[in-house]
């Protein structure tokens, strides 16, 4: 008997907290990633083929596939011929390409986001392609086609941007969890960031399509048995040996080490949430951080678990800033709370430092001339600030628009 299936109740409005990625990625820049870099990565196809690409092909800028006279191994097999990439299975279906003889020369179909429906497509001759599924998330370590300003600034007017750019992304995430307090339990959008937490880099999308699968409202309603929880994650996942589920999630291992493995972090959910059940865990941490006035008993109630392997120190404190402090802080709004716990909250955001600087983040402050030494590159809120500018100026090709640029044009009159 399958665990998913024991209980029939379905929670599909849980479904709409999938937030979707509010920065519109191109096919342009998917283009310019797969020619730059992506393709040399060795593969895998929809059906597990292993997938070496030869030579990734001419960027074509006109009419037909995206890349012509591409070369591929397809397990032993070489094949010869063009290449299309697409956000989606159902583009291929959307720009009917299935009707249109010019694709009858493709090979390989890549796709950024993966779907529970078929990834198969069809050409108009009928032959079926295989498809390749990439992760959107390794777009965003491709700089993107564009020219940013390459300029020292005054780096107090730098920092303080950065700072109220954080202020404005960290706003966004309490916006999102307030405005949906009243469709969803706080407990399910704290799971629902730590999942998405739990696929670090490349299994984000597997951590969400995981916590879309859990049967919520059975969880909620408190009609599980405490006993099921883990080996019902489990076979969700298809991490049990007796998982006979044909749509297997398609967890990613390549460049991922061996304690931030998927076993291992589902583990770590499913005890967090067997040893939460029937309690609110959000309520929780909330009352704690209330009471005590600071969030280090936080990380002791999440972290401190017996006969499991917790995330790492760098995981907890993003699973800290992204998730819990922001439902926190929606929490209080909501409560009409005020003091200690606002200033809690803000001042533990604002003097989070993270073990070292994301990747993009180093290249940005690196870019601008900021020393390595300056620890206000590992401040997690200044790390904020930098994504968010990237997510809204650089990778829209807005620089002209973008505040660090035009800080050029402004500079203190000692520069001048």
């Amino acid at each position: 008997m399958i665990m998913g299936t024991l209980y029939s109740t379905s929670f599909m409005p849980y479904l709409e907290l999938f937030e979707p990625r509010s920065v519109y990625v191109s096919e342009l820049r998917l283009q310019h990633a797969w020619k730059n870099l992506l393709w040399k990565q060795t593969r895998r196809d929809s059906k597990g083929r292993t997938i070496r690409i030869l030579s990734p092909g001419r960027h074509n800028h006109s009419d037909g596939p995206d890349f012509l006279d591409a070369s591929i191994m397809l397990d032993e097999k070489l094949l010869n011929g063009d290449i299309e990439l697409h956000h989606r299975t159902s583009d291929w279906y959307a720009h009917k390409h299935h009707l249109d003889p010019a694709y009858n020369q493709c090979i390989l179909h890549v796709i950024f986001h993966q779907t529970d429906n078929s990834t198969d497509v069809r050409c108009e001759n009928g032959r079926h392609l295989p498809t390749c599924q990439i992760s959107l998330e390794e777009i965003f370590n491709i700089e993107p086609p564009g020219i940013c300003r390459i300029f020292t600034p005054d780096k107090e007017m730098y920092f303080t941007l950065l700072q109220k750019q954080g202020w404005d992304r960290v706003n966004k995430k309490v916006r999102y969890f307030y405005d949906n307090r009243l469709r969803f339990p706080g407990d399910v959008m704290l799971y629902w960031g730590l999942f998405k937490a739990c696929g670090y880099r490349y299994n984000e999308e597997n951590m969400i399509k995981l916590f879309i699968r859990f049967p919520w409202a059975a969880y909620c309603n408190g009609l599980l048995d405490r006993q099921d929880i883990i080996p019902m994650l489990n076979e969700l996942a298809g991490f049990s040996p007796q998982n006979t589920d044909k749509n297997d999630i398609r967890w990613t291992y390549s460049r991922t080490r061996p304690a931030h493995f998927p076993e291992r972090r589902v583990a770590w959910l499913g005890k967090l949430m067997t040893m939460y059940y029937r309690s609110s865990l959000a309520d929780i941490l909330y009352e704690t951080c209330y009471q005590k006035g600071t969030i280090n008993d936080l990380y002791i109630t999440l972290f401190k678990l017996q006969d499991v392997n917790s995330p790492g120190v760098g995981i907890q404190k993003e699973m800290l800033m992204n998730t819990v402090l922001s439902l926190m802080e929606a929490m209080r709004k909501d409560k009409g709370d005020k003091e200690p716990i606002y200033s809690t909250i803000r001042k533990e955001i604002e003097n989070c430092i993270i073990p070292q600087a994301y990747g993009v983040v180093k290249r940005f402050h690196d870019q601008h001339g900021i020393s390595e030494k300056d620890k206000r590159q590992r401040n997690w809120l200044i790390s904020q600030g930098v994504l968010n500018i990237r997510d809204h100026y650089c990778l829209q090709g807005m620089q002209l628009s973008c505040p660090i640029c035009l800080m050029d044009e402004v500079k203190p009159r000692s520069q001048e």
